[in-house]
């Protein structure tokens, strides 16, 4: 910032040479109108000066401010590198300020674009300095806050849920993030279509539970032995998939656990599918019930009245 840098020696050095010398000059003149007896002349100069040599310290005073602050951002930009966000204790240990200081210092630079890109979180806790990294850390915040509002509103919903049902579907839960996580250590494009497929039948099948708790006793074996088990060939895979050489014993065993993750897909769905069972036959009685009640009165069909 050399314009920066020179307006504030500008401001410095005049400051100084208004400030002082004014200073000076009001205090000469009020002595001396002091010992020539004229006191009101002598107080009037004096309370005329105070303004012009106010105007003269704070100028001197912003300059100071400017340099040091000046210094400051060299530091954060050093600290910074070439990363596109830092924490700001990190950058408050740089320039030994506390961080209330530096987020106080971090605003005035943004506001004047010295950060010509630069942001800071909701939280005051990161300096973000370009508007790519903003718009990934807003996308990111916002599916936070979302995640956190669900939470909420599950946990409202779930306050009248036995126990038992609870524990299943926090269990379940547990079991999903599980499987993103695999997926999200496995870079296969094809492998990752199919666990992204077995997340989304399995998170329904919680959800489906969660809206009819009745449903809880038909989850025994998908519970004891189904997921555990899919879970344990995952991470399985996951391991095998790491190594730097991949002989034969690991090849065939990845393709053993891809087939096998299509198999419990299919059984996933159809779990999903039976949850509804109920659901499709109440809806059956209802629609049968409904032609009954249109062919009595002769709304159906044919046999509409006239």
């Amino acid at each position: 910032k050399p314009a920066s840098v020179a307006i504030s020696i500008v401001l410095i050095v005049l400051g100084a040479i208004f400030g002082f010398g004014l200073s000076f000059i009001a205090i000469a003149a009020f002595i001396g109108a002091m010992i020539a007896g004229d006191h009101i002349q002598g107080v009037v100069f004096l309370a005329i000066m105070v303004f012009p040599i106010f105007l003269s310290i704070k100028a001197f005073s912003e300059g100071i401010q400017t340099i040091g602050r000046l210094k400051r951002y060299n530091i954060y930009k050093d600290t910074l590198g070439t990363a596109e966000f830092c924490k700001i204790v990190e950058l408050a240990d740089a320039v030994h300020k506390t961080t209330k200081f530096v987020i106080k210092d971090l605003t005035f630079m943004i506001k004047k674009e010295w950060f010509r890109e630069g942001h800071m979180d909701k939280q005051k806790t990161c300096l973000i300095v370009s508007n790519n990294m903003y718009q990934k850390y807003e996308l990111l915040e916002s599916r936070h806050e979302a995640e956190q509002k669900k939470k909420l509103e599950q946990a409202q919903q779930r306050q009248g849920l036995s126990e038992e049902v609870q524990k299943v579907i926090a269990q379940g839960e547990t079991y999903v993030k599980k499987i993103r996580a695999c997926n999200d250590a496995i870079p296969g494009e094809e492998i990752s279509a199919k666990i992204s497929h077995m997340e989304m039948v399995v998170g329904k099948i919680f959800d489906r539970v969660e809206k009819d708790p009745s449903l809880v006793d038909d989850l025994g074996k998908l519970m004891d032995y189904y997921l555990p088990m899919t879970i344990k060939l995952l991470e399985a895979y996951e391991q095998m998939d790491k190594q730097p050489v991949k002989g034969e014993n690991i090849e065939s065993s990845k393709r053993e656990i891809e087939a096998t993750l299509d198999t419990l897909n299919t059984a996933f769905e159809k779990i999903l599918d039976s949850l509804f069972q109920a659901a499709a036959w109440d809806v059956s009685s209802d629609i049968s019930v409904l032609n009954t009640m249109l062919a009595k009165e002769g709304l159906k069909g044919d046999g509409l009245k006239k």
